[in-house]
């Protein structure tokens, strides 16, 4: 039987004049199944078990586009970031490719980071924090600066 697991998120956004909102929610099933909520301005991804993942794609007024990606592989939560996408790099496209061997996303669920920043070409500071694990219930933080 498949564990359930649970990545809690909450969005903090310091600089207003790079407002960035969610454009798209993906979530890789393997299997498993998976599904984004929201509720009193967090966000969370339900996984029915490990090797399922969840992507959000941000973008802004300016046409400033990342995605980050969010999940539970060998039973490890990870995370990664992925900036200065163009607006035809969609999440629907990119989330398939950690799945793949050997692709650069690929990567990222072997190195089961807990905490990752990245910076784009435009100066936006992106990171993301797991900043707690009670059982199978991870909490994270995605900062846009």
């Amino acid at each position: 039987m498949a564990m359930s697991y649970t990545i809690r998120v909450r969005v903090i956004q310091k600089d207003p004049a790079k407002w960035f909102s969610i454009g798209e929610k993906t979530v890789w099933h393997y299997a498993n199944g998976g599904t984004w909520t929201k509720c009193d301005g967090e966000l969370t991804l339900t996984m029915g078990g490990s090797g399922t993942s969840g992507t959000l794609r941000f973008k802004n007024p300016q046409g400033e586009y990342f995605l980050v990606a969010l999940g539970v592989h060998n039973y490890k939560h990870w995370c990664d970031i992925l900036p200065n996408l163009s607006s035809s790099n969609t999440g629907v496209e990119i989330h398939p490719k950690y799945y793949v061997d050997g692709s650069s996303e690929n990567a990222a669920l072997w190195k089961q980071a807990g905490e990752l920043e990245k910076k784009s070409s435009n100066g936006t500071t992106i990171a993301v924090k797991y900043y707690k694990e009670d059982g199978k219930t991870f909490y994270a933080t995605i900062t846009i600066n």
